[in-house]
């Protein structure tokens, strides 16, 4: 503000996009390396605020997706880091300025465990005035619970965008016309991880409980035993000289995929469940 009463409108204006004038202070948030609140002009673009600003991906991984807007924001791709951060753009992307939260997420992160978190905060925090709002996030909400553990169905997509639009055009205030924002971002960019939680049981940032077909790779393996130490449901055995992972009590857990030290676990889609789409 001083600086504004000093040097007048004009100077603010100057600063910016034509239809966004001035700054902007982002809370700069997940997957990289240097995190804070960022203030920078609006028009800048999201690869200037995450790779210069921010310092690139933590551990040099590859960039996913950004969240702006805070919880009901919508998720943007790579393929859009060179478009300018002002209202207008984002808008068309089907996200918004909203708080200026900004979560940055890399390759490891799963874009349907993402959109169930952030849906779950915006169910938490309806009202319940309106029963759009009220109904309709709940009910995503259980469809996307489902689809992360391994239980989704053919329809739930649609079923999910059908709600999605539900919501944004009955609910009453802004939390509820923009809640669906990370669920419909996420099946507009990143339709195939849904498909592929769905149809092939399977996540591809291995980051879902209950998805894909846990084996052992005996040539990565060199036997140290810790994924047998890990499994509390007996499902990795061992022999002379291997060991392997039995379907029959194999939870999903991830117990085994977590303790191996060097990747000889697999996670790997079930086979003859693709192209059920």
């Amino acid at each position: 503000m001083p600086p504004i009463i000093e040097k007048g409108a004009d100077w603010f204006l100057s600063i910016g996009t034509t239809n966004s004038p001035g700054t902007k202070v982002f809370a700069l948030t997940g997957k990289v390396k240097n995190t804070g609140l960022v203030e920078v002009p609006m028009g800048t673009t999201l690869r200037e605020i995450i790779f210069e600003i921010g310092g690139g991906i933590l551990g040099n991984k590859k960039f996913k997706a950004v969240q702006t807007g805070g919880p009901s924001g919508g998720c943007i791709p790579g393929s859009y880091l060179d478009n300018p951060v002002d209202f207008d753009s984002l808008r068309e992307l089907g996200s918004m300025m909203g708080s200026g939260g900004m979560v940055v997420m890399d390759e490891d992160t799963c874009m349907v465990d993402m959109a169930r978190y952030f849906l779950a905060f915006t169910q938490s925090e309806s009202c319940g005035k309106c029963p759009p709002c009220r109904i309709g996030t709940s009910q995503m909400l259980e469809i996307l619970e489902r689809i992360v553990s391994g239980k989704g169905a053919h329809g739930d997509i649609e079923r999910l965008e059908e709600l999605g639009r539900l919501i944004q055009e009955g609910s009453l205030c802004g939390l509820g016309q923009s809640a669906s924002n990370p669920v419909l971002s996420t099946l507009r960019y990143f339709r195939e991880e849904y498909e592929e939680h769905i149809y092939d049981k399977y996540c591809r940032a291995k980051a879902c409980n209950g998805l894909g077909r846990y084996r052992i790779d005996h040539t990565e393996c060199f036997l140290c035993g810790l994924c047998k130490q890990a499994c509390a449901f007996g499902a990795v055995r061992e022999l002379k000289d291997k060991f392997f992972i039995d379907e029959a009590y194999c939870t999903k857990c991830k117990a085994c995929y977590a303790a191996c030290p060097v990747d000889a676990v697999k996670i790997e889609k079930v086979a003859g469940e693709a192209g059920k789409v």
